[in-house]
């Protein structure tokens, strides 16, 4: 049977982000990462109906020095204890030029062609353009988690929700 898989974002989607000089950002620490509401019942139900979850995240703070893997570590345990198959990440920054840093495709075309067949459902989660960009250059159908400031965005090539679990309630409903 050819797999269903779903992408999903981590920061904004999976966990909460934290402010930083003025501006929401991903935590840097353990000690502020946070899961968001439902996001273990999402990934469960997810899981459930047969999905591969696997989550694909830019963590530039890594190659810039200002976050250590340790701590990365950690929250991606946090992550892997969810039940998601895997956990993909980016470790660079724009300066590195890497073709895995999104919107660029390239953890999610690696994942895809370590499938032994395509998938005959494939999904991107996220909460900014860059995942949706990512996710359309793998002919993903998109789902755009958006805040209540977002609210007004205007997109014919995705669906918008306000969390992860109606993300996965809209995903069920497509499905049945």
């Amino acid at each position: 049977m050819s797999p269903r898989v779903v992408f999903v974002d981590r920061d904004g989607v999976l966990n909460a982000l934290v402010e930083r000089d003025g501006k929401q950002v991903s935590p840097r620490l353990f000690k502020d990462f946070l899961l968001l509401d439902g996001v273990p019942q999402a990934i469960s139900s997810l899981r459930h109906q047969e999905y591969e979850v696997v989550v694909v995240t830019n963590q530039p703070d890594i190659s810039r020095g200002l976050m250590l893997q340790s701590e990365l570590d950690q929250m991606t345990d946090v992550i892997l204890n969810l039940g998601v198959s895997d956990v993909l990440i980016c470790p660079h920054s724009e300066q590195d030029m890497c073709n895995c840093r999104k919107p660029k495709p390239g953890l999610l075309t690696r994942y895809l062609e370590s499938l032994k067949t395509r998938p005959t459902e494939l999904w991107m989660i996220g909460d900014q353009e860059v995942d949706m960009e990512a996710g359309r250059a793998c002919s993903a159908c998109l789902i755009q988690i958006v805040s209540e400031v977002q609210e007004e965005l205007i997109a014919s090539d995705r669906i918008l929700t306000r969390s992860l679990r109606e993300a996965v309630s809209f995903i069920g409903n497509q499905s049945r």
